[in-house]
This record gives structure tokens, C-alpha cells and sequence, in this order.
């Protein structure tokens, strides 16, 4: 028979019922100490025995605390009912605390195997736990404190787009740009979407960095520079990345693409700018030499393009292909719009990350500033490795072959 023992003190025994052998495991955190992160897949269920564990998400390289794990509070516990589940929240020891660890497939066993009344009053408790975190974690995320929060990205790039749309007037000479007046901008921002008129006036500034905006200033009657017009270059850019950026913020789990990775972004930069003069198959996938692409890498991008730069794009969901022919020769090939739809969504939120932690967009700096430095970095935990390791040797990560 399972056996199941509560209390703070006592560790809970899972034993598996063929061969008898303990599957739990008990174990002792210090501060910091890591159980999950957001968008790993349950594997197991977690219950705080003493202690306490902070239960936070991580945006732009902040910790946002959602709630605290204390003694017998249950993690992991939505893949009891959901197949495939993810853990929407991280996990880390906020002390000394002892965590039980049970193996998630023991535990679908025990629910499977109990009466159906209790089976039903279990996932019952279940939904309605993971509905409160939600409900937690989105009203958390609505009180983000920084410059520009998450959940604001997609509302501020949205209003630019629809004003434009509606009320914007086409610049004489130059095909798909749009100038609005900053006086209906600031109507449309503050009394139609309750926003705030710094932060849209940031994304402007930023957007004028990349090069896709201009900023037009009068002088006032106290001889001080005020902004008067607005002219954006290219609205369906904005329009599409409003829609990628709250597509993957809503969906269940982490969304790794939303996510920027230097070292992902630096080598989409490289493979866009190779390829742009190649033509497309049918597929409208673009075809290397990967010979040709190794050399044009080096001498141009100053890096050697290696199996980790692929994992890097891998790990975001951006995949290329090698293939070989009778001959010997290699080719490489990328979905060349898709590609291009990445690289610039990637510009943009690189910035609105750097907004975040200066608090302001600084137009003196070159956007994409790289540092020379080509040390290769573990997609997964950032840690130093090199094109011989197959795994990580800090963290274990599979790399790419």
C-alpha cells in the first residue's frame, strides 16, 4: 500500500506499490536555491515541509514576487489533471526550508486510484488554485513599477499603430509614412487607453533610435522645445509586433521568443543581412553555402558562426537546416521572412530591455552596441562553454550537435 504521512516535521514516504522502494525525496534548500523555472514542464510535485519558498516570475532581469510557499504548501500540482502542463510561476528557497520532491506520474496514481467523489473534490481544489495564482499573478503584473512593464508593450505599440491608421497624414515623397499630430497622440493615449504619455512618448523615442521614427519640436511662448508631430516610417511594423508580443505574453507558460538572448540576436542579425540579396525556394526558405556563410560570418560579423549560435536560435524557435549533397558540399537554409519578422522584433524589445534598466531611452547610444568579446554562452544558463562541449558543464543543457 502507498503510504502518506503529513506534518512539517515529517517527511511524507511515496512508495511505489510493485516494488515497495521510495520514489520521494526530500530535500534541504539554502537561500536562492532553485526548484523550477517559468515554463518548465511538471515533472514532479512539491510540497514545503518548513521553511518557505518565493514564488516569483522574472521580467527584464527583475524578480517579481507573486506569493510565498509556506509549510504544506503544494507546487506542481496542475499536471495532476493536465497533460504536458508547464509551471507558470519560478520557484527558489527564500531560506533554509525543506521541500519534499514526488515524482508527478506517482502521484497521478495516487488521484487516479482514490474514489470518485474524492477524485472530483481534488481537481476541483486543483483548477481553483491554479485560477487564484493566475488571478495573483496578473494583478502583480499590473503593478509593475518599471519604466515601461510588460503588460504595457503591446497597448502602447497598438495605440501608435491605430492612430496612425486613422488619423495620420501621408508624407508627400516618401510611400508608407505617416505623420501624427502629438496633440491627438496624447488624446488617444491618456483619455481613450489610460496610459501614460512619458511612456508612449519613450516608445516614439526609441523607435526614432532604430531609425523607424522622426520627431519633429517647436518652440513654445516660453521658448522651450515642444513636440508637435510625429512621423512613423513603417505602422505595419508596429501593428505586426503589438500582435506577436501579446500573443506570446498571454499563452500559458514562458514564451522564450519574447525573451532576447544577445547571442541569438546577434547571430540573426548576421544570417538576415547574408541573405537578404538570395532568392527564395517555394517554401520561401533562403539557401547557403556553408563554406561561404562561415567566412562571410568571420571577416564581416567578427565572430565564428558554430553549432552553439544554432542552438542559441533553436532554443528560441527559430530553426535552420543543414543539408549535404552527393558531392560533399553543405548548405544551410532559414525561413528568410521569418527571420527578418525576428530580427526586428528583437531590435525592439533589446531596446524597450535597455529603457528598463537605464529608466530612459538614451538616443546617444548606437542601438545594438556588441561588445567584441565572441565567448560563447550556454543558451540556458549563460554560462562560459565551448564548441567541444555537447553539454554544459555548469548547468548540463544539451547543445546542439
Amino acid at each position: 500500500e502507498n503510504e502518506l504521512r503529513t506534518g512539517p516535521e515529517i517527511p511524507i514516504g511515496f512508495r511505489c506499490r510493485d516494488e515497495g522502494a521510495r520514489v520521494d525525496q526530500v530535500k534541504d534548500l539554502k537561500r536562492g536555491d532553485q526548484l523550477f523555472k517559468e515554463g518548465e514542464k511538471i515533472t514532479h510535485l512539491y510540497v514545503v515541509q518548513s521553511g518557505k519558498v518565493s514564488l516569483y516570475l522574472e521580467r527584464s532581469g527583475k524578480k517579481i514576487e507573486i506569493m510565498e510557499g509556506k509549510t504544506s504548501h503544494v507546487m506542481g500540482d496542475a499536471a495532476l489533471f493536465t497533460n504536458n502542463a508547464k509551471h507558470i510561476l519560478s520557484a527558489e528557497a527564500a531560506g533554509p526550508c525543506k521541500v519534499l520532491e514526488v515524482p508527478i506520474d506517482v502521484m497521478k496514481a495516487q488521484v487516479d486510484g482514490a474514489s470518485p467523489g474524492v477524485k472530483l473534490m481534488v481537481k476541483s481544489l486543483v483548477e481553483g488554485t491554479k485560477q487564484n495564482c493566475q488571478t495573483i499573478r496578473g494583478l502583480k503584473m499590473d503593478k509593475d513599477n518599471s519604466p515601461c512593464p510588460q503588460f504595457s508593450i503591446p497597448t502602447l505599440f497598438c495605440i501608435l499603430s491605430l492612430v496612425a491608421k486613422n488619423s495620420g497624414h501621408p508624407v508627400e515623397g516618401h510611400e508608407g509614412h505617416l505623420q501624427l499630430d502629438w496633440t491627438t497622440v496624447k488624446i488617444y493615449t491618456t483619455r481613450m487607453f489610460r496610459e501614460s504619455l512619458i511612456r508612449i512618448q519613450h516608445v516614439v523615442e526609441l523607435l526614432k533610435k532604430l531609425g523607424k521614427a522622426e520627431m519633429r519640436f517647436e518652440k513654445n511662448e516660453d521658448e522651450i522645445d515642444e513636440l508637435v508631430s510625429v512621423t512613423l516610417f513603417d505602422v505595419q511594423l508596429l501593428e505586426d509586433f503589438a500582435e506577436f508580443y501579446q500573443y506570446n505574453l498571454y499563452k500559458p507558460g514562458k514564451s522564450e521568443i519574447i525573451y532576447v538572448d544577445p547571442l541569438a540576436l546577434k547571430v540573426a542579425k548576421a544570417l538576415v543581412e547574408l541573405g537578404k540579396d538570395y532568392e527564395t525556394d517555394f517554401r520561401g526558405a533562403v539557401r547557403m553555402e556553408y563554406d561561404k556563410l562561415l567566412r562571410d560570418t568571420k571577416e564581416r560579423f567578427k565572430f565564428e558562426l558554430k553549432s552553439l549560435h544554432l542552438d542559441a536560435l533553436e532554443k528560441k524557435g527559430l530553426f535552420v537546416k543543414r543539408q549535404s549533397t552527393d558531392k560533399g558540399e553543405v548548405f544551410l537554409s532559414f525561413d528568410k521572412v521569418e527571420f527578418q519578422d525576428m530580427l526586428r522584433f528583437w531590435q525592439i524589445i533589446a531596446e524597450i530591455d535597455k529603457w528598463n534598466e537605464k529608466g530612459m531611452v538614451d538616443l546617444n547610444e548606437k542601438p545594438e552596441a556588441e561588445a567584441a568579446d565572441d565567448k560563447a554562452k550556454c543558451p540556458a544558463c549563460q554560462g562560459d562553454i565551448t564548441d567541444s562541449h555537447n553539454f554544459c558543464p555548469s548547468c548540463g543543457h544539451k547543445l546542439a550537435a
